[in-house]
C-alpha cells in the first residue's frame, strides 16, 4: 500500500553535519485514512491523508537514543481506493514525519518522508525513507521497511479502508546514517 508507515533498509554515509546516526529493530504502529480508501468494487478515488501518531520505536542502537515515538502526516498526492492499492500503484504518498526521542534525547524530523512499494514484494511491503531536516541527526538519510496488515473487520472488501497497522519487516531496521 502506499501507507503504512514506519521506517527502514539502505545504508549511506552520513552527511558532515550529522551527528552519528541509529539503527531501531522496531518501530510499529497504526495509520489513519481520511477520507477512507474506497471500497474494492468502487470505482470512487480519492486522495487520503494518512496520519500516524504514537507509533512505538525501539531497540535502537547508536546516537545516544534508544526509543522514540513517531508521528507522521503523509497525502496521497494520486487519487486511489482499494484496488489501486492491492495492484501495488503507486499513490504518491509523502509528508512530514518526525520521531519524538524517548528521555529528552531530542527529535528528528523528516520534512518529505517517502512512502513506496518495492519491486518484487507484495504491495503490503513499503519502503519509507527521506532526509532529517531538523534536530538530532539533520542531513542523515532515514530508512526502513514495513509491513502494513489490513484490519479483519471487512475493510477493503464490504467497506472503505480506514486504518491499517504496520511493523517492520522481519529482518530489517530504521536506519538514520
Amino acid at each position: 500500500m502506499t501507507a503504512a508507515m514506519a521506517v527502514p533498509a539502505a545504508l549511506t554515509a552520513a552527511p558532515a553535519g550529522a551527528v552519528g546516526g541509529t539503527a531501531c529493530t522496531k518501530a510499529a504502529g497504526t495509520a489513519t485514512f481520511n477520507p477512507v480508501l474506497p471500497k474494492l468494487s468502487s470505482t470512487t478515488k480519492v486522495m487520503p491523508t494518512v496520519t500516524i501518531t504514537g507509533a512505538k520505536v525501539g531497540g535502537c542502537v547508536g546516537g545516544g537514543v534508544t526509543a522514540g515515538t513517531l508521528s507522521a502526516k503523509l497525502k496521497f498526492h494520486v487519487a486511489s481506493n482499494c484496488t489501486t492499492l492491492f495492484n501495488g500503484k503507486s499513490g504518491g504518498v509523502y509528508g512530514p514525519l518526525k520521531i519524538v526521542w524517548a528521555n529528552s534525547k531530542g527529535t528528528s524530523t523528516v520534512g518529505k518522508a517517502t512512502l513506496a512499494g518495492i519491486t518484487g514484494q507484495p504491495p503490503t511491503v513499503q519502503k519509507v525513507s527521506g532526509t532529517v531536516t531538523l534536530g538530532k541527526f539533520k542531513g542523515s538519510k532515514l530508512t526502513a521497511t514495513t509491513v502494513y496488515t489490513l484490519p479483519t473487520d471487512g475493510s477493503c472488501s464490504s467497506k472503505g479502508l480506514s486504518k491499517v497497522t504496520f511493523k517492520l519487516k522481519t529482518a530489517t531496521k530504521l536506519v538514520i546514517k
